[in-house]
């Protein structure tokens, strides 16, 4: 019988949990199975070029073949297969399942993607389903991976076993060329790909962009990415205008992971400015790994990510000193293009050096191993 990974999540929207676990399930061995709980329009085209057996137990949207492959693999699971369950409501689902078939030996791993939340952060789901995980159930799994050390310290420290949590950090691939030029002679590129919820704090981008157009008057384009974050917004546009900004503004909406790379390659600078949240913000390393430098609140992981290639700020940081560190990387880009250059060789190969795909799915299978 083969050895089986079984990956429980709640969807496979395009979250940056949802998109570590379809980058890593290529480079892991044996049988990869997918579960879902819920069911995304995005979920088929998602997995079209991965070699993986996907299960829905979406209650609108589940057949009887499918409900029928998760009892058989539900029943046939042994000593040597494993759960890797990702997120509070799939480790809530995954503990269920092994306290329901007791008398089975599987291994049950928990994935943790975030520092710790409250009730006003994220939904009501993910909340209780903490606090049950949190308060009745940390016994349960036989290993626990985190993959920040701030969140793997928030969640000890309430609580969770200190001698089964495990710190692997996001791996990442290239899906586009590192070789693209950034004329220095071309307007001056900014990506900010985050969809659009107040944990994002989009505005705080937009304040900042408001006074670095009124102060600083130069030529640049601000490129956004994320779920409703299109043309058809009518609202956000109606919000850039009145800020004055629209000019500057390139509305891509939700693109596949292939187009936002392309889009990391060309462009300058990336922001992130979440305000909670975030354990390891997965567009910092993706964007380094073309040389693009980032801005960014100090939440998670975010300055083990940087390093020395970017400007890590605090979280209440105001929009006028984040506009400043945007014409400071204007300045750097314009008055010396030459160290610039090489500073981009560097972060790229800083980044890629980092956080191999290939090496992260060796310590999940290590792990597992273990």
């Amino acid at each position: 019988m083969k050895r089986k990974n079984i990956y429980i999540i709640p969807s496979l929207g395009y979250g940056g949990a949802e998109s570590f676990l379809l980058r890593l399930i290529p480079h892991m061995k044996y049988e990869n199975i997918i579960i879902t709980l819920f069911n995304t329009k995005y979920d088929k085209d998602r997995l079209k070029n991965i070699k993986v057996k996907y299960i829905t137990l979406d209650p609108l949207r589940t057949s009887i073949k499918d409900l029928y492959s998760f009892f058989q693999l539900a029943f046939s699971l042994n000593k040597k297969d494993t759960i890797f369950s990702w997120l509070y409501i799939a480790d809530l689902f995954a503990s269920f399942l092994k306290i329901f078939l007791f008398w089975k030996k599987f291994k049950l791993i928990w994935n943790v993607r975030n520092t710790i939340i409250d009730i006003h952060q994220y939904s009501l789901a993910s909340y209780f389903s903490y606090l049950i995980l949190n308060s009745l159930l940390n016994r349960i799994p036989n290993k626990i991976i985190f993959n920040s050390k701030e969140s793997m310290n928030q969640h000890i420290k309430n609580g969770y076993d200190k001698e089964k949590c495990f710190l692997i950090h996001n791996g990442f691939t290239r899906h586009a060329s590192i070789n693209n030029k950034k004329n220095k002679n071309t307007s001056f590129n900014i990506i900010y790909v985050a969809r659009l919820h107040k944990q994002k704090n989009h505005q705080l981008l937009f304040e900042s962009l408001k006074i670095l157009r009124k102060k600083y008057k130069f030529d640049f384009n601000v490129h956004l990415v994320g779920k409703k974050i299109d043309r058809n917004n009518f609202k956000l546009i109606q919000k850039l205008k009145e800020l004055n900004i629209y000019e500057n503004i390139i509305l891509h909406g939700l693109l596949d992971q292939v187009s936002v790379h392309e889009l990391f390659s060309k462009c300058d600078i990336t922001l992130l400015l979440s305000n909670y949240g975030e354990s390891f913000p997965n567009v910092i390393a993706e964007a380094m790994l073309y040389g693009t430098f980032p801005i960014a609140t100090n939440i998670g992981e975010t300055s083990n990510i940087v390093g020395s290639f970017g400007d890590i700020i605090p979280i209440n940081q105001s929009a006028k000193e984040i506009s400043r560190l945007i014409y400071k990387y204007y300045l750097e880009k314009k008055n010396n293009f030459k160290f610039w250059t090489q500073r981009i060789k560097d972060c790229q190969e800083f980044s890629y050096d980092r956080f191999k795909i290939q090496t992260i799915a060796q310590k999940f299978l290590s792990i597992s191993n273990s």
